[in-house]
Formats: C-alpha cells, structure tokens, sequence
C-alpha cells in the first residue's frame, strides 16, 4: 500500500478518530446524481472543477477523495491535490470498497 491510499476499513476508524480527515466525493456529475448515495460526512466536488474549488481546502487539513472504483478520477485528484501542497489520499477501490465492507457487516 503506498501513502497515498486509505483503505475502507482505515478510512472508517479514521473517521471515528478525534481527528477525522475531509473526506471528499470526487465523482463526475452523472456517477454523482445517478449513483447511490456517498460515505457519511462527505463533501461531493466536481473533480472537473477542481481548479474552482482546491483552493478552498483549509491549509494543513488531511484529505482523503474518492470516487465509484478508486480509479482514474480520484487518483488524477489525488496527484493534483499532491501538486498543490495538499496532503490528499484516494479510497482504494472507491465506493464500491466502502459499500462492500458495509455489506460484511
């Protein structure tokens, strides 16, 4: 596993740490509106648009996105995040990862 990855299972203790990290949604629109709802807590960013919107990540903050299978999108995100300072990790295997863990109870 490299840093630039959390899986699941760490996200979700993180998540109940008493510093959780941002998390946020980077799917594209339709995967957005079309798909089935986000991890808990999350921000939805069109990553599209991140140039509008990385800027307002507050400095220092621990940022974990994801995407639907933890592919293209959120590692491109990922990686421009990285390029602009911000300590960013992507969800390995995206929300389908995250959603199957909570199938296993």
């Amino acid at each position: 596993m490299s840093k630039n990855t959390v899986t699941p299972d760490e996200l979700r203790q993180e998540m109940a740490s008493a510093t959780p990290p941002l998390v946020i949604d980077v799917r594209r629109v339709d995967d957005h509106e079309g798909g089935p709802e986000g991890i808990p807590g999350a921000d939805w960013r069109a990553p599209a648009l991140l140039e509008d919107w990385a800027g307002g990540i507050p400095e220092g903050a621990d940022v974990v996105v994801y995407c639907v299978r933890g592919g293209s999108v959120s590692q491109s995100v990922q990686a421009a995040l990285d390029e602009r300072g911000v300590k960013a990790r992507f969800v390995e295997g995206g929300l389908e990862a995250w959603q199957a863990l909570d199938k296993k109870g």
